[in-house]
């Protein structure tokens, strides 16, 4: 090969490595783009979180590999495919109770085994949103973004909260996920950010449930006080906004509490809330998230009680109320 053709193909290769990234990168702002426009409406207006779960794992190969223009719709898909695999690791944490009251160690064991594999893998889905928020709009420590747009802003939170969910998630499995310590702290100071009232109270009550936490180990129940009360009306502004979030965020702040009389409280006022007030028709898919996110808390407590999930169409009610349904407990209920 002479010097001119040489110069010729490595001219030629070098076009097409460039316009190969400038592809990729219009590739991206124009999926980010279609989905502001297209495919996020859809998808927040649908009621089948199932959908969901599906968009979130079958989109990954599809859009991670596009660089960073791509990074302002991973949070979304993250969020989604990290509930997926959370969900799966609480199915196996049901397997461990369930074992546990027939003092079936072995089964026990694996179900706990399989519960960590699960939230492993739920830590690094979230994980991966939240590095992608971080990549895109900066470091949350230094300073709030200026947003383009709604959208942006959404994002956003979705990534932040993934973090959150990303460093509980690992705490319980030792680190085993590799998430970073300060991720907890950063997505908290993100967090102020946002504003609260436009995004369903999700961004005050997380930092209530945060002032709650710290109020708690520190013995000050006056500051509990103050951040159950701030709890509370980032609650009802989702009320107001047919978006009740909030209320899987109370449930699981209960529970992990053990505090069961709360955890009640809330799941009932969800369920009543949602049947006497429909969700906004354009967000049916986050106040759904929330309702199956406060099942699996119900589950938890009939399964810690009776040995069984909530009996289908009975979420709300309890295995100890004065008056249940006389099917209640009627094992095709489960069929």
């Amino acid at each position: 090969m002479n010097t001119r053709t040489g110069l010729t193909l490595s001219f030629a290769l070098l076009t097409i490595f460039l316009q190969g990234c400038s592809i990729r990168d219009m590739a991206a702002s124009s999926m980010v783009s279609f989905g502001n426009e297209y495919i996020s409406p859809w998808f927040m207006a649908s009621s089948d979180t199932d959908v969901m779960c599906a968009m979130g794992e079958g989109m990954s190969a599809m859009t991670f590999p596009l660089g960073p223009n791509i990074d302002p719709m991973i949070p979304m898909l993250t969020l989604a495919s990290g509930m997926c695999a959370d969900e799966k690791a609480k199915e196996e944490e049901l397997r461990f109770i369930r074992a546990m009251r027939h003092n079936d160690v072995a089964t026990a064991q694996d179900a706990r085994t399989m519960q960590k594999r699960w939230t492993n893998v739920a830590a690094s889905r979230q994980y991966m949103g939240y590095l992608a928020t971080v990549r895109y709009f900066g470091d949350p420590a230094e300073g709030c973004p200026d947003f383009s747009d709604r959208n942006e802003e959404m994002a956003y939170l979705f990534g932040l909260f993934g973090g959150l969910q990303a460093f509980q998630s690992d705490l319980s499995i030792g680190g085993a996920a590799g998430v970073a310590l300060d991720t907890m702290p950063k997505s908290i100071a993100g967090l102020r950010c946002v504003d609260s009232d436009g995004f369903w109270g999700i961004p005050n009550a997380v930092l209530a449930v945060v002032d709650v936490t710290k109020a708690n180990l520190d013995g000050d129940q006056d500051a509990v006080q103050l951040g159950l009360d701030r709890l509370d009306l980032a609650s009802r502004v989702g009320e107001k906004q047919g978006v009740r979030m909030v209320h899987m965020i109370q449930a699981i702040m209960y529970s992990s509490q053990g505090n069961e009389e709360k955890t009640k409280e809330v799941i009932r006022k969800h369920v009543t809330m949602k049947q006497e007030y429909p969700a906004n028709p354009e967000l049916n898919l986050l106040d759904e998230m929330a309702t199956r996110g406060i099942r699996l808390v119900s589950d938890k407590l009939w399964t810690t009680h009776t040995g069984q999930r909530t009996p289908f169409g009975k979420l709300g009610t309890f295995w100890d109320d004065q008056i249940i349904p006389d099917d209640a407990m009627d094992i095709d209920d489960l069929l």
